[in-house]
């Protein structure tokens, strides 16, 4: 699990609670939404949103229960797309270039990731993996900021659309946000395709 800033102060932080909740309540989510969830989410992409030719798409590699977004990342690639993977050095991320049967290390929080040697991409969509959402299209991760941080810098510059992967249990009313938090432009679910307006 991500090391999160919360825990190096003694400021009360609404959102570090709420991570052990959302961690259990993802549990339950996979277990009524079942095997075939990542397939059926992979389905709901592909048929409601258009993805342009040449895009570069990044996807995560799924560890503690997240959706695999692997099946959906394996028909992109079937229809030539560019795909990438996150990997982390300090406090930044980078994407790197990767495809479907391309080898994996272990990176920091036990999180498979590309080489360092991979190439590094500028993607234009992000499957974002998360612990909870909420009705406004902001997410709840494990603390370290580093979608957020991404986010936040290049879609200051460039067109960037993230779209949150979960479970449809995975909702929540309304999470507390900070100043930095990035908004999701959608999540897709098992069930449904919920597409939000940004500021």
């Amino acid at each position: 699990m991500f090391l999160s800033e919360d825990s190096l102060t003694n400021i009360p932080n609404p959102k570090i609670e709420l991570r052990h909740t959302a961690l259990v309540q993802r549990d339950r989510a996979a277990e009524t939404a079942g095997p075939k969830a990542a397939l059926l989410i992979a389905r709901r992409c592909l048929g409601d949103f258009v993805f342009m030719k040449g895009a570069i798409i990044a996807g995560y590699a799924a560890v503690r229960g997240e959706v695999d977004p692997f099946p959906l990342m394996v028909a992109l690639a079937n229809q030539s797309h560019a795909l990438c993977l996150p990997r982390t050095e300090g406090k930044k991320m980078s994407f790197r270039k990767w495809k479907p049967g391309d080898p994996l290390v272990v990176g920091r929080f036990s999180i498979p990731e590309p080489d360092a040697k991979a190439k590094e991409c500028r993607p234009d969509l992000i499957l974002v993996p998360l612990l909870a959402f909420d009705r406004h299209g902001y997410r709840l991760g494990y603390g370290g900021g580093y979608y957020d941080r991404y986010l936040g810098e290049h879609r200051a510059r460039r067109t960037l659309k993230a779209i949150g992967i979960a479970y449809d249990g995975q909702v929540i009313d309304d999470l507390p946000r900070g100043a930095t938090d990035e908004p999701l432009d959608a999540v897709v679910t098992e069930t449904r395709v919920i597409r939000f307006e940004r500021p």
